[in-house]
């Protein structure tokens, strides 16, 4: 292709070629990236809204409904009615005394039903399942079993009750809300059992497709899995004979809340936000198909791929000309330069010829040469001025920190002192008045809960005066086998039947500490986890080397099964005074905390919520 110098030319229109046009590809497509994933991002949000948004409606729906029946069990008319029957007496085939006149009643319930297509009928009925009372005595969807296990509910939440979604006959989906009569006595007399078409006023509220485009939809799932509400794509026969378990799906019928990307019960991949609705015993799905999410980027993604081009044509007619035009020694130079500018103090100019081009060589070489020695001689200067002055702000931060706690130390002395005295003459008079009440008096359990908070008061103000002294350290080289060991003994007689389990390297390494705060901080955190995991929970207690290893490090690793802890408690627990904890005191972790910052070691928490928790102990200096 070219002739002078052709293989300079040809290495060099590659390079450029490679160093231009390749950043150029890798832009493009991380820019495309980007643009994904905040779409992505932004879908979510949107679904999610969306979500919320119809379950704010079938709220309002259910508050509506539930507000009717209520009205219905106030009225008058009706109580007197369903007091009448009582008294009566009712049977499972109807009511026995012809003195009871339910004319008025079902005026009532017809006026009702009238009002929403939500009510396919209302009835009253008795508890024994006689109808008292009816929009339609004849109907069909009256079903005794259904009403009493709707009653049984009843009597144990003692207010209303909401069944789950569920088929009759007809093959339509419905859902019965039963609520309360009381007499004026409180005793319960009737029930109110409305039945309520869920095509008729669920399917709206959820058929509203607003922002879900042209793929998507919003609908409800019944603990069998099956689609209660209208489908974009399946029939009324197909949803109410198949079982569905997408991801969205069974994560909401185990009671999770997300959102995600999966695939939908037609094969095809979403962007989804599945929620459990206890109240409905359902979950609520909302749906958009992915490649309409992504139907934007189609132009970007067009526009990236003709900018590419573009720019690679004239990266490549820039490269052919300039390298026609600059000898290979030259742009050595150059790039040699480059490279020491970036750091590279080894770059050298591999020249042979003795002509001006070697002369240059040859100075620019020796000038890499002493360049290399400045910069190493600066750079050992630069590590001994930064190590002088970590070590001095560490030690001023240590100065301030004692000063600090001697203060806080003998304010807290002297608050403790001050508050100990009353205390123990409050202490002592709970006592002696405890004497003088009989322990089965309900008076006692008052005189218990005040001894006990008491007792709390004196523990906490020992922990107070504990955690403001300042911290003296006696360290000496510390196996941290025995040190484990001796905190797993300690802390047995308060394990009870959770279970503990010990996972132990061999060949540990000493480590330089206290060992009374190390056992006071392994045997607290340990503690921890045991409160937290509960009597049928696992705590796990695992000691390795780190990786990469190194001289004197070892981590401690202390995880539990239990409910976790949320995100906003996380950022507070080492704060003094903060606990979850019923009888705690809030300075458990405080003082953890405290000897491993003497000891200049780190202290870690993660937790999952639901999951469990993980305290990471680094024993190695910072």
């Amino acid at each position: 292709m070219f002739r002078a110098g052709g293989k300079i030319s040809h290495r060099f229109f590659s390079a450029f070629f490679l160093v231009a046009v390749i950043p150029i590809v890798v832009m493009g497509f991380a820019m495309y990236r980007a643009a994904e994933h905040t779409l992505i991002d932004s879908a979510y949000v949107h679904i999610r809204t969306i979500a919320q948004s119809h379950a704010t409606k079938l709220d309002t729906w259910y508050a509506e409904r539930l507000n009717d029946i209520r009205v219905l069990s106030e009225m008058t008319s009706i109580r007197e009615l369903c007091t009448a029957a009582c008294a009566a007496g009712a049977g499972m085939s109807g009511i026995t005394s012809p003195a009871v006149d339910s004319s008025l009643a079902e005026n009532s319930l017809a006026l009702t039903r009238g009002k929403s297509p939500a009510y396919q009928s209302i009835h009253i009925l008795a508890p024994s399942g006689a109808v008292l009372a009816s929009t339609d005595r004849h109907s069909e969807m009256i079903v005794t079993k259904r009403y009493l296990q709707d009653l049984e509910r009843l009597k144990r939440s003692h207010g209303p009750v909401l069944s789950p979604p569920h088929q009759h006959s007809n093959g339509a989906w419905y859902i019965h809300l039963t609520v309360p009569v009381y007499s004026k006595d409180g005793k319960l007399i009737a029930a109110i059992f409305a039945i309520l078409d869920a095509f008729g006023t669920i399917d709206p509220l959820l058929s509203d497709r607003v922002g879900l485009g042209n793929t998507g939809e919003a609908y409800l799932v019944n603990e069998e899995g099956k689609i209660v509400t209208q489908s974009r794509y399946l029939s009324a026969e197909q949803r109410g004979r198949t079982e569905f378990a997408t991801l969205g799906i069974v994560s909401a019928l185990a009671r999770k809340n997300g959102i995600s990307m999966y695939k939908n019960y037609m094969g095809r991949e979403v962007l989804g936000s599945y929620t459990w609705l206890p109240r409905y015993h359902s979950a609520l799905l909302v749906e958009m198909q992915k490649d309409e999410v992504l139907a934007p980027l189609r132009t970007i993604r067009t526009a990236v791929y003709a900018t590419v081009g573009v720019m690679g044509l004239i990266c490549i007619l820039a490269a052919f000309f300039l390298s026609r035009q600059i000898s290979r020694p030259i742009i050595d130079m150059a790039n040699a330069a480059r490279s020491i500018a970036d750091g590279s103090l080894d770059r050298r100019i591999s020249y042979s010829k003795d002509d001006e081009i070697g002369t240059l060589s040859s100075s620019f070489n020796s000038m890499a040469n002493e360049l290399a020695v400045l910069i190493d001689s600066l750079k050992q200067k630069e590590i001994s001025l930064q190590q002088a002055y970590d070590e001095l702000v560490r030690t001023q931060k240590q100065l301030i920190q004692s000063e600090k706690m001697a203060a806080i130390g003998e304010l807290a002395a002297s608050v403790v002192h001050e508050i100990r005295n009353p205390l123990s003459s409050v202490k002592l008079n709970f006592q002696i008045i405890g004497r003088s009440i009989d322990r089965n008096a309900r008076l006692y359990e008052h005189y218990s809960i005040g001894l006990a908070q008491i007792s709390q008061l004196e523990t906490m103000l020992s922990g107070l005066l504990d955690y403001s002294k300042p911290m003296e350290l006696e360290s000496v080289p510390l196996d941290i086998s025995g040190l484990v060991n001796e905190s797993m003994q300690q802390i047995q007689p308060s394990v009870g039947s959770c279970a503990v389990e010990l996972e132990m390297e061999d060949r540990l390494p000493q480590v330089t500490a206290d060992p009374g705060k190390m056992r006071q901080v392994l045997v607290n955190i340990i503690h921890n986890a045991i409160d937290a995991a509960g009597q049928a929970g696992k705590v796990r207690v695992r000691v390795s080397v780190p990786e990469p290893k190194s001289d004197g490090a070892v981590l401690i690793e202390v995880s539990d099964n239990g409910p976790g802890i949320t995100e906003q408690d996380l950022k507070r627990i080492f704060q003094p005074f903060f606990t979850t904890k019923e009888h705690g005191t809030g300075l458990g972790l405080s003082i953890v905390k405290k000897i491993m910052e003497a000891h200049m070691f780190r202290i870690t928490v993660s937790s999952e919520k639901g999951v469990g928790t993980v305290v990471s102990l680094h024993l190695q200096r910072k």
